[in-house]
């Protein structure tokens, strides 16, 4: 099936578009407020009591929410497609690949990362969407990827 490129289309293009990009800058001012973020202080955990509990609270929270999510795709279509087992964890993917942002994000510029991670991006899923689903790619595209790939040895300089 192949949708057209209507108004929709784009409107959705635009909001997703706007709400990275607020998103963005709103985590660039997270980040700016708590220093250079670097992995050892990701693993920084003081082991108590507190801790534990509430660990073990935030892990049956998300059960239960992935459960009753799920459970809610009887009666709703966005519920069904949030919580479709494979989707859910292509979220959970890609938002922990947000929450690692964090790292290079403390210490570089919020455009120079995006620009950075956007060229790569493409580069690694046209490989992925190529491999995995035999995706072809016309030569202007091609042409697109090979100017990401100057654009990540430009950027990164």
């Amino acid at each position: 099936m192949v949708r057209r490129l209507d108004a929709t289309f784009w409107a959705s293009v635009v909001l997703i578009v706007a709400l990275g990009t607020i998103g963005g800058v709103l985590f660039k001012f997270g980040t700016n407020a708590l220093g250079t973020i670097d992995y050892g202080r990701l693993m920084e955990v003081k082991r108590s009591t507190p801790t534990f509990i509430f660990a073990a609270l935030l892990f049956f929270s998300v059960v239960l929410f992935f459960y009753s999510g799920y459970s809610l795709g009887n009666y709703s279509f966005a519920a069904m497609y949030l919580f479709s087992p494979i989707i859910f964890l292509a979220l959970i993917m890609m938002a922990f690949s947000r929450f690692l942002i964090g790292v290079p994000l403390s210490v570089t510029g919020l455009g120079r990362l995006t620009g950075l991670l956007t060229a790569l991006g493409v580069l690694t899923t046209a490989v992925a969407s190529n491999l995995i689903f035999k995706e072809a790619f016309s030569v202007r595209v091609l042409a697109g990827i090979a100017l990401a790939v100057i654009a990540v040895i430009l950027i990164g300089e």
